[in-house]
């Protein structure tokens, strides 16, 4: 999918959207785009949409998402909201060792995503935040077959 298209969606869809502090959700999702190279940027815009809004899979391919974007995005999407350490570090390590084009995208996505979570964290309202640093250790073995400009953003 052509990544302004994907903003597009983006834009959209999270429109109002708002992380639990106020702030809109799309600020998040502009930052992490800005942070990946061409090649991972539709899925960066798009890596909220399956989690936080009522879109289903079918629309996006219908709006031109690839099956590996797809397959992206479902890696990324966490099908529960557990607030534990450990389920949210072994989502992470499914992510680190997830094979082909699909999985290359999404930890270059997610990298891109842990970065902006360290600078800019999302506490939930019972005070619990997920283990953004320990997580992206988890990802920069993961990332040797990434983009170069994707392991240059790890540095």
């Amino acid at each position: 999918m052509e990544p302004a298209h994907a903003r597009a969606i983006a834009e959209r869809l999270h429109l109002g959207d708002r992380e639990e502090d106020g702030t809109p959700i799309i600020l998040h999702v502009r930052r992490v785009a800005s942070m990946v190279p061409d090649e991972a940027r539709a899925v960066a815009w798009l890596h909220e949409v399956l989690e936080l809004t009522a879109v289903t899979e079918q629309e996006l391919l219908l709006a031109g998402l690839t099956s590996d974007e797809l397959r992206a995005l479902r890696l990324l999407n966490r099908t529960t909201d557990s607030r534990s350490d450990r389920w949210y570090l072994a989502h992470l390590d499914l992510i680190a060792h997830a094979a082909g084009g699909s999985g290359r995208l999404a930890r270059i996505v997610k990298t891109a995503d842990l970065k902006d979570r360290s600078l800019h964290p999302h506490v939930r309202r019972d005070g619990w935040s997920p283990p953004y640093a320990q997580a992206l250790k988890l990802l920069p073995e993961a990332l040797d077959d990434a983009h170069p400009a994707a392991i240059a953003t790890v540095a």
